[in-house]
C-alpha cells in the first residue's frame, strides 16, 4: 500500500488536520481549521487566507504543500518582512506597517516592482505629499517641478481643479495644471504629466479615458513626460511658446 503524503498548513506550517483518515483540501490544521469555522479567518480562493478583522493577508498560494521545508520556508516569508511604503518591518505577512496601512487602506495605488524584491509606489491617488514652492502641494516629483517652474515664471495656474464633463459632480476630471487665460489670450491652457509607463494598468485606463473626452471637448492640453524633466525650463517652455489652441499638444 503506498504511503500517504502528509501536507501542512499554509499558514503556519503546522500538519494538517485529518479527520476520519481524510486531510483538508485546504490543508489548514486545527487551529486554524477551527479559526475559518469561528469566521475569525476567510479564504480569498488559491490557498490565500486573510484575518476577517484586519483584512491582512495571512498566507500566499503555496504550490508545494508536501513537505515540511516548503511550508516552513513559505511560513518565513510571511511571517517576516518590510512595508512596501516605507521599509518598516512588518509581521504576519502584513504588507503595510500600522501607520501605512491607516494611510493606504481602501485605496488605489500604483506599484512598481522590480528584481522580484524591489516594491516602490509609483502614486497616491488621493494625498498629495509634495510641497511646492508656492504653497501647492502635489503627487509626485514631476508635478512639483512643473509646479515650480510656472510659479517661477509668474504664471498663474490651478492644480487638479475640477474640470467638469456634464451635470453630475461626480464625473469631473482633474488636469494636472489648469492656466486660466493664459498670457491674456482668452484660452485656458491645461497641461497633463504623463508619468508612468502603459506597463501600469490603472494609469493607462486613465489616460485612456481622459484623452478621447479633452478631444472631444476641444479643450487647448499641453503633455509632458518623463523625458521632459530631463531639462524641464527648456522642453516645458517651447511647449507653452508654441501650442496649438483648441487640440491634444502631444508628443513623445
Amino acid at each position: 500500500m503506498e504511503k500517504e503524503e502528509k501536507s501542512f498548513c499554509p499558514i503556519c506550517g503546522a500538519p494538517t488536520r485529518v479527520w476520519m483518515g481524510n486531510a483538508r483540501k485546504d490543508h489548514l490544521c486545527g487551529k486554524h481549521a477551527d479559526q475559518l469555522k469561528a469566521g475569525l479567518i476567510a479564504e480569498k480562493g488559491n490557498g490565500i487566507f486573510v484575518d476577517v478583522k484586519t483584512g491582512q493577508v495571512l498566507t500566499g498560494n503555496i504550490e508545494d504543500k508536501e513537505t515540511p521545508s516548503s511550508a516552513d520556508s513559505h511560513r518565513h516569508l510571511y511571517e517576516t518582512g518590510k512595508c512596501i511604503a516605507c521599509g518598516k518591518p512588518t509581521t504576519n505577512g502584513f504588507f503595510f506597517c500600522p501607520e501605512c496601512y491607516r494611510k493606504y487602506k481602501e485605496k488605489t495605488l500604483l506599484i512598481e516592482i522590480r528584481k522580484c524584491t524591489e516594491v516602490e509606489i509609483l502614486d497616491d491617488s488621493y494625498e498629495g505629499k509634495y510641497h511646492c514652492d508656492d504653497g501647492h502641494v502635489v503627487k509626485s516629483k514631476s508635478e512639483a517641478f512643473i509646479d515650480n517652474y510656472l510659479f517661477a515664471n509668474g504664471i498663474p495656474h490651478a492644480y487638479e481643479s475640477a474640470f467638469p464633463i456634464d451635470e453630475n459632480p461626480n464625473h469631473d476630471l482633474h488636469p494636472d495644471f489648469c492656466l486660466p487665460n493664459f498670457n491674456n489670450s482668452g484660452t485656458d491652457v491645461y497641461i497633463e504629466h504623463w508619468g508612468y509607463n502603459d506597463n501600469n494598468i490603472e494609469y493607462t485606463k486613465t489616460k485612456k479615458y481622459k484623452m478621447p473626452i479633452y478631444k472631444k471637448k476641444g479643450i487647448t492640453l499641453i503633455c509632458t513626460n518623463e523625458k521632459d524633466m530631463t531639462d524641464l525650463k527648456s522642453n516645458l517652455k517651447r511647449k507653452l511658446d508654441f501650442y496649438k489652441k483648441g487640440i491634444i499638444n502631444f508628443d513623445e
